[in-house]
């Protein structure tokens, strides 16, 4: 069974995705911030990641920094309603190749996470 992480602050948007995932047949740890997320990072193996940018204590940006110093391999996934031009630009940089605007489609999601899988297989 595959293992997320989920690093989500809106807890009716966690809870909309966990249920989604773990009817997929996906285990799914979900945290509130980036903080709670690296803490789980640094002491669990996890096959994808899920964070949105905006959180509180360490937002997504800096969460992926920290990991990719300690995990340059894991899939990264981001979910945000605060995408630009420049931002993905620099998710790109820090090797996130799953961007995903808010709101949330499930087709579309769930289309992701199945490319994710593919990839992560055939590598």
């Amino acid at each position: 069974m595959k293992k997320i992480l989920l690093a989500e602050d809106d807890k009716n948007l966690s809870r909309s995705i966990d249920i989604l995932l773990t009817l997929e047949g996906f285990q799914v740890i979900a945290v509130y911030n980036g903080e709670e997320a690296l803490n789980k990072l640094l002491f669990q193996k996890y096959d994808l990641l899920i964070t949105d940018i905006v959180m509180p204590n360490m937002n997504g940006v800096e969460l992926i920094q920290k990991i990719r110093a300690i995990n340059p391999t894991i899939p990264i996934m981001v979910i945000s309603g605060q995408l630009n031009e420049e931002l993905i630009a620099e998710l790109r940089e820090l090797n996130v190749q799953h961007i995903l605007a808010k709101p949330i489609r499930p087709t579309e999601f769930r289309r992701m996470i199945e490319e994710i899988f593919i990839q992560q297989a055939t590598d």
